[in-house]
């Protein structure tokens, strides 16, 4: 399954959870119709028997059933609004609310400065803004989750007990796991089911907390009156009643988790070895909680997170509405000759070793010197090939030379464009940096204009990152504004918008738009908005294909008159085959002709267009890359411009990898 199957899996399945939530609330509305009822007629008849209602007494009581229904679902779905409400904090609130602690990018802790390399590692091989990483400091237990509506939201936590007890291939594997919840649409699934269950178990919560009293409230009518005693009476029949009903809907909200949760966890599994190219290092993290270790979250909050974590955090369940499947079962889908005797043999038999990280982990092969980002630069320069189903099929899909090639990526980013991603000013300035010219008298323009912004001591900084980013090459600048994205979007919101005024204007200082630098900015206002507003919806309220023509002879325009530098007649053609690539039954698109003043129009199209089913932008894709590579040559810069494109269009696209391997003057993405 591809990233496009999944996101129409994940939004078929919002829309079966709505259909469940319907269903649970119905039962609901009529248990507690029945618990009120009987409540009430039981409560004026003075024999003391028990009466349960029938026919007869339901048609009496229509206006105390009405109110009750009313009632009901009012409360279920104020109380879901509300959770909804308060998860437009995005991932890094949900963290925070367990106890999370956020960590530090300048950390000296080797476990904490590990787990920070292996999200940026898989940050870049995704294509995906680098998350905010958390670790749960109170949870011993060996568990993880991803939270979040967007990459640009994100939050990966770790658990205390995760970071200490797994290794870095079983936390890589871990990772890998939860960025495919990130990449695949799930974790926006999970909010949401997060937020319409709160609802569901708002009920439960309240009888909880009646039934926490009902010993203090036993006790106190033992002391008092009859006539008082009847008062606890009823505030006890009241507290257990809403108990039962609570009950009831814990029952249905776990079952639709499990009903949700189940199948992804497999996929996910699946999806980490396919990042990694090995099963050691998740089935190793599987292994060490199915035996010998506990994933049992502490936390209050537990059971509203569950189905959001690597592994069942709740204890033991019934496998009718577990969230996760057996850990033997996972294991075994990905070693089937697993025996979990023999592990416990082999296990015991071992040395216990406590592995601690280090930072010389990520620099362990070759010192980090210029020579060596000259030959990566060199290699990287050489000519792509790109043929638009395996373009399609990479996208949300990083393999295993992604992750390599991220992690070389990342070994060589001399350490001072490195510290400037980590901080606020930094990662300011090394966007701003990112964003200057290649022209030089162009880029004295632009610098002249910052200069009204800036001190003399930044504006040297931002010269010196732009040598320095010059030097290892276009493919380094969409990983280098992933990696400083935390950095950037932790700003108050004038400041935000203080930032993106000053990047307009920056690259229209000189009244020439680099296509590059545009859309570099673009993609970093994309996420940007993602993180300001998670919730919103962009993806299938664009219609057809066939009702977007002007913004589709934008794009498709303007990228075919960048990359094809031979003159009009060759951007022409590389127009016609994309468009007919895209539309083959359609000859009413317009002729080739890229509008001069094209920024305007182009953030129009691309806004528009964001806004396509998942099936379209497949398709949208496949057609740009045989635009791009229509000239059968396409560069890094090139492949990098794709890149930046498929970011605005949430379509996350891994860099494009040379093959050494197999063919020395071809690629792969």
């Amino acid at each position: 399954m591809d990233f496009f199957e999944h996101q129409a899996q994940a939004q078929r399945q919002t829309r079966f959870l709505i259909f469940m939530f319907i269903l649970a609330l119905i039962a609901i509305v009529i248990t507690v119709d029945l618990v009120a009822l009987t409540l009430l007629v039981n409560l004026d008849d003075p024999s003391n028997q028990l009466i349960i209602p029938g026919l007869q007494l339901i048609q009496v009581h229509q206006g105390v059933i009405i109110l009750t229904s009313l009632g009901t679902v009012g409360l279920i779905g104020m109380a879901s609004l509300y959770r909804i409400a308060t998860l437009g904090g995005g991932g890094g609130k949900v963290a925070r609310s367990l106890g999370g602690t956020l960590v530090s990018p300048d950390t000296r802790d080797p476990l904490r400065r590990r787990l920070l390399n292996v999200v940026e590692e898989m940050a870049i091989a995704s294509g995906v803004p680098m998350p905010e990483v958390y670790v749960l400091e109170e949870e011993q237990g060996l568990n993880a989750f991803a939270a979040g509506f967007t990459p640009g939201d994100a939050a990966i936590a770790v658990t205390r007990g995760s970071l200490e007890a797994f290794s870095r291939n079983e936390l890589q594997g871990v990772i890998a796991h939860e960025f495919s919840h990130v990449l695949n649409g799930d974790m926006r699934l999970n909010m949401r089911l997060m937020g319409i269950l709160f609802g569901i178990l708002v009920i439960s919560l309240i009888g909880r907390t009646i039934l926490r009293s009902l010993r203090h409230a036993r006790f106190r009518s033992s002391r008092s009156s009859s006539k008082g005693g009847g008062g606890v009476a009823a505030v006890v029949a009241l507290g257990a009643a809403l108990a039962v009903i609570g009950y009831v809907g814990l029952f249905f909200a776990r079952l639709i988790k499990a009903g949700m949760s189940r199948q992804r966890e497999y996929l996910a599994d699946a999806s980490a070895v396919q990042f990694t190219r090995q099963t050691e290092g998740i089935a190793g993290a599987l292994k060490k909680i199915g035996y010998g270790a506990s994933s049992q979250i502490e936390d209050s909050d537990g059971e509203e997170i569950s189905h959001m974590l690597f592994a069942n955090g709740l204890g033991s369940l019934s496998r009718l509405y577990a969230t996760h499947p057996p850990i033997e079962e996972r294991i075994r889908a990905l070693e089937p000759g697993f025996d979990p005797a023999v592990y416990l043999r082999d296990q015991s038999r071992q040395t216990p070793t406590h592995e601690r990280a280090s930072e010389a982990e990520r620099t362990q092969a070759e010192p980090d010197d210029r020579k060596a980002r000259a030959q990566w630069g060199r290699l990287m320069e050489s000519l792509l090939i790109l043929t638009p189903d395996a373009v399609s099929d990479s996208i949300g899909n990083p393999q295993d030379q992604h992750i390599r090639h991220a992690a070389e990526l990342r070994r060589l980013i001399p350490e001072q464009v490195y510290q400037a991603t980590q901080s606020r000013i930094g990662a300011l300035l090394l966007t701003l940096s990112l964003l200057l010219d290649r022209d030089n008298s162009m880029r004295e323009q632009q610098l002249a204009h910052l200069s009204s912004y800036f001190e003399v001591d930044a504006l040297s900084l931002i010269r010196q990152l732009r040598t320095e980013v010059e030097r290892l090459g276009p493919q380094y600048r969409l990983p280098l504004l992933d990696i400083a994205f935390p950095a950037l979007k932790q700003r108050p919101r004038e400041q935000i918008d203080a930032m993106l005024k000053l990047i307009d204007e920056l690259i229209t200082t000189d009244g020439r738009v680099d296509s590059f630098e545009y859309l570099l900015s673009r993609s970093l206002i994309a996420h940007l908005h993602d993180a300001e507003r998670p919730q919103r919806t962009t993806t299938g309220r664009g219609g057809k294909l066939v009702n977007s023509l002007e913004e589709l002879h934008t794009l498709f325009s303007v990228l075919a008159r960048l990359g094809h530098e031979q003159g009009d007649a060759a951007a022409r053609d590389a127009y016609q085959v994309g468009m007919l690539s895209l539309l083959p039954n359609s000859i009413d698109w317009p002729e080739y002709n890229p509008p001069e003043k094209w920024v305007e129009k182009m953030d129009a199209a691309l806004e528009r267009l964001d806004g396509l089913p998942v099936v379209a932008k497949e398709e949208l894709v496949k057609a740009l890359t045989v635009t791009i590579s229509h000239d059968a040559r396409v560069t890094v810069g090139e492949a990098e411009l794709l890149r930046a494109v498929c970011a605005i269009l949430h379509c996350p696209l891994p860099p494009f990898v040379l093959d050494t391997h197999t063919n020395s003057d071809a690629g792969q993405g």
